[in-house]
């Protein structure tokens, strides 16, 4: 039996996979992967795991994780469902209730939750593990495992789940689009586009480090930069005066309107 199976094999569960086979949290052999997409399933293969196109396969492993699609759980329940005996589901589908899973998936089904964000591909991610429905304590354990071991990782109610994917978990997106506009900035100002890009990166690298090791808070931080009637000021004034802490908030809000719309639909 494996210890392990896995519904998906996109991105995010080939990070979560080569993390746990990196920090030896799982052996290869242990893991079965159901996909369809074959270029996917030969990646998954290569890891040492096994392999196979039916989601049906995989539902004797001892664990189960959800990696697709809300969209398409609907039809994968009709091929795991319902459950042959009382096992954790680790779901990493944004948008879902456990109850909703559990509904799909039957009784048997002890949901665990966890949004993660990109940044697991490289091993930086930020992912929240939640307790869903018919959990049993400990089931989170290898939750925990896993994704310590592609970032950090933390443990909330469910309740918080749509504002945890406003915050980290569409998150990476927003500051993605912060670089852009960044870049197109260094482009007008007369930089080389290469030299602008290697600017933005290291600058917003640079700047979460600093947050994340220093122990200051973001406002102590832009304060100690922030001299008066110098430069970094003069930038800054024109952020307020376009209301960009309000337009982060407006849009952080829409984000999880829109989770808990996914979520009754």
């Amino acid at each position: 039996m494996h210890t392990m199976g896995v519904i998906g094999g996109g991105n995010m569960a080939r990070a979560i996979i080569e993390g746990a086979i990196r920090q030896e949290v799982l052996e290869p052999e242990s893991i079965i992967v159901a996909e369809i997409n074959e270029s996917r399933l030969s990646e998954m293969a290569a890891l040492g795991c096994a392999v196979t196109r039916h989601a049906g396969d995989v539902v004797d492993a001892e664990q189960i994780m959800l990696a697709i699609k809300p969209q398409v759980m609907a039809e994968v329940a009709k091929t795991i469902a319902p459950m042959p005996e009382s096992r954790p589901v680790i779901s990493i589908m944004a948008g879902r209730h456990s109850s909703t899973i559990r509904a799909a998936l039957g009784e048997h089904a002890r949901i665990v939750r966890v949004m993660p964000n990109t940044p697991c591909q490289i091993g930086a991610g930020m992912s929240v593990i939640a307790l869903g429905e018919g959990a049993q304590p400990g089931d989170e354990a290898l939750a925990e495992k896993l994704f310590s071991a592609i970032g950090r990782c933390l443990t909330m109610d469910e309740s918080h789940m749509h504002a945890v994917t406003a915050v980290s978990g569409s998150g990476p997106a927003y500051l993605f689009l912060f670089a852009e506009a960044m870049e197109q900035a260094a482009d007008q100002l007369g930089l080389p586009h290469r030299d602008g890009r290697t600017l933005v990166a290291q600058t917003l690298l640079g700047a979460a480090r600093l947050l994340n090791e220093s122990g200051q808070t973001a406002d102590q931080l832009r304060q100690s930069v922030t001299s008066p009637g110098g430069t970094t000021a003069a930038a800054i004034e024109v952020m307020f005066e376009g209301e960009l802490p309000q337009i982060v908030a407006e849009a952080l809000l829409a984000a999880r309107q829109r989770g808990e719309e996914l979520d009754v639909g």
